[in-house]
């Protein structure tokens, strides 16, 4: 099982939380709202820059337009002012040719007048106007400088030089067109004239060429293009967009004029393809390099302005750090200060909500909490103050209770254990009834029998007295016989009178058992008292059997006194007998009935042995129950007297 660090977010305090989780909710909040600042500022920022590109290649363009067509104007009046100085009418003397330098060419003439080597009208022009003149004279394909005021970089006039066929002056006089443009002859920058000369069978036989010395307003120009700054890394420079060797080169750069570009040739094709737009390249370091150009047809400049775009967003993300930095620390200060009230407003109360659970929890029910707060927190204080009320309460009701329980617990086990010893009690007196009933039941059985016998015997005697009866005649010869009879029947009654004896005493001790058995041994009390009645009964007809007998005793002694008399006396013995008779079978109905009351006496018993039994079984469960709940109650005050309440 893994065990949380005790740095995890989950045993931060709730201030903690709160605070790392409103920090970063801000942090995000501004973090997300300074880089969308910073995406708008940037789109904004690039915008504007591609603007300014935009408007400062103009800008160069439409400055080098206003020059242009100043100097074109100047240039076309000086041409003009040339041509008056030469006669109208040009042709090239087919004579003979000149030589200048090493070349031989064609004499031009104008009006009559050669014009090869004449230096004197383009000097007196150049005093006149400050520009420089030429004349070309056609040779062929090629047109030389047959006379000129134009100098070369050594000081030495251009003289027998020839014009580059491949400058777009060539095409143009060679179509017998004008051309006017920029130039650099031998090292200087001119805005320059080529006008062709036109004989009168309508050929190009020479140019008119005028130029004006443009350094100084070049040397402006450039400066102005190479002062220009877009961002930290922006410039602007020109390149060549004229056809030649040179197309591409640069014309105007801070340190590689006359060199190309080191970026990839499809770009420069790319701009080619129109006259001003926008272009991109990866560049050496991996940035972005973006340009905006313009082209100047008539100087055939492309004016360029390059930067690293990167570079243009530069102050936006310098600014954008700053706001992170600011940020940051106005954050780390929000947290502090957040931390501190949520210390002070949530965690602090909380923990003394938690204390004060605790106290409730290790029993001091009397803990509370002083607040006078109304907010979500007070409601909690007040809610836990309630919770310790209500438990104070319910504790103080519970620890009443149980005392009562225990108390009550305690008299259920003594009354248990009391009805326990008084079944147990109860029991061992069953036990007792229960063998003097089976002794009881063997005696009534007996009694039983011997009513029987005696029944039995009372009706042979009754037999023989009615024999006696009809045999009074023979009364004194049998008065032997009668005497042994009579002492017989007193030995029977003696028995007789022992068994109703015994009788009667059973049937009092039956009566005393059932008296202990009360309820249940009520009907048997009832068969006992009749039994006893029936003993009593049988008592004393046996003494009347035994007076009697004493008195046939008698009477067979005086038999002799009279037949008639003894007669007499033999039926009030039959009589006797037969009553004898009547109460022996009235005895022997008794003992059976005995018998039987006894037996269900006896089955009485046992079930009251067995209801007992399993009452000492339940009485007993009832006691272990009560030792529970006593020991349960005993146990439940123990508990609740942790608890500290008010008494």
């Amino acid at each position: 099982m893994t065990i949380a660090s005790p740095f995890s977010f989950r045993h931060w305090t709730v201030g903690a939380k709160l605070a790392s989780c409103a920090s970063l909710l801000v942090g995000s909040l501004f973090i997300i709202f300074t880089l969308a600042l910073t995406y708008s500022a940037g789109k904004q920022v690039d915008s504007l820059a591609v603007s300014e590109m935009n408007e400062q290649a103009a800008g160069v363009a439409d400055m080098i337009e206003m020059v242009n067509t100043s100097l074109n104007t100047e240039v076309d009046s000086y041409t003009r002012l040339f041509t008056n100085f030469l006669p109208s009418d040009f042709a090239l003397d087919s004579s003979g040719d000149a030589h200048i330098g090493s070349l031989a060419v064609p004499v031009l003439k104008a009006g009559g007048k050669a014009l090869n080597l004449d230096t004197s009208i383009p000097d007196d022009f150049l005093q006149r106007t400050g520009a420089v003149s030429t004349i070309f004279v056609r040779a062929g394909n090629d047109f030389v400088r047959v006379t000129t005021s134009l100098k070369k970089q050594d000081g030495t006039r251009a003289m027998g030089t020839v014009l580059d066929p491949t400058s777009p002056a060539y095409g143009n006089v060679m179509a017998g067109k004008s051309f006017s443009g920029l130039a650099t002859l031998f090292g200087k920058r001119y805005i320059t004239k080529y006008q062709p000369v036109i004989d009168s069978a309508g050929q190009v036989i020479g140019i008119l060429f005028v130029g004006v010395d443009i350094t100084k307003q070049y040397g402006d120009i450039r400066e102005k293009i190479l002062s220009k700054h877009i961002g930290s890394d922006g410039h602007m420079f020109v390149l060549s967009s004229a056809a030649g060797p040179q197309l591409g080169s640069y014309l105007v750069h801070a340190s590689d004029e006359g060199k190309k570009p080191d970026w990839p040739a499809n770009v420069f094709e790319q701009m080619m393809r129109s006259n001003n737009g926008q272009v991109s390249y990866q560049n050496a370091t991996g940035n972005e390099q973006f340009m905006v150009y313009t082209t100047i047809p008539s100087w055939h400049w492309m004016v360029v302005v390059s930067t690293d775009r990167d570079s243009l967003t530069a102050e936006v993300h310098k600014t954008r750090d700053m706001f992170l930095i600011i940020g940051m620390i106005a954050l780390l200060a929000f947290v502090l200060l957040f931390l501190g009230l949520a210390r002070r407003l949530v965690s602090r109360p909380l923990v003394d909500a938690v204390s004060l659970a605790e106290r409730f929890a290790n029993g001091d029910l009397l803990a509370r909490s002083e607040h006078q707060r109304v907010d979500e927190i007070g409601s909690l204080m007040s809610a836990l103050n309630g919770i310790g009320q209500g438990l104070e309460k319910i504790v103080g009701e519970v620890r009443q209770v149980s005392s009562q329980v225990l108390h009550d617990t305690e008299n259920l086990a003594a009354d248990s254990a009391q009805i326990t010893r008084q079944i147990a009690t109860q029991a061992s007196s069953l036990e007792q009834t229960s063998a003097s009933i089976e002794q009881l039941t063997s005696t009534v059985q007996n009694n039983a029998h011997n009513a029987s016998q005696a029944t039995l015997l009372v009706q042979k005697t009754a037999t023989a007295v009615k024999d006696g009866a009809s045999a009074v005649s023979n009364s004194v010869a049998s008065m032997g016989a009668i005497k042994q009879s009579s002492q017989h029947i007193s030995d029977i009654t003696t028995l007789i009178e022992t068994i109703a004896f015994q009788t009667n005493i059973l049937a009092l001790n039956a009566a005393v058992e059932a008296a202990r058995a009360g309820e249940q041994g009520r009907g048997f009390a009832v068969v006992a008292s009749e039994v006893r009645a029936l003993a009593q009964r049988s008592s004393s007809a046996v003494k009347e059997i035994e007076a009697l007998i004493a008195d046939s005793l008698q009477k067979v002694e005086e038999g002799h006194q009279g037949a008639e008399k003894t007669q007499q006396k033999m039926r009030d013995i039959l009589e006797s007998i037969e009553g004898v008779e009547t109460l022996m079978k009235d005895i022997d109905t008794a003992s059976h009935e005995q018998s039987i009351g006894i037996s269900q006496v006896n089955i009485a018993i046992m079930q009251i042995g067995k209801a007992t039994q399993e009452n000492a079984t339940l009485v007993e469960h009832s006691q272990h129950t009560a030792d529970a709940l006593s020991n349960q109650g005993r146990h439940l005050s123990e508990v609740v007297s942790v608890f500290k309440i008010s008494e």
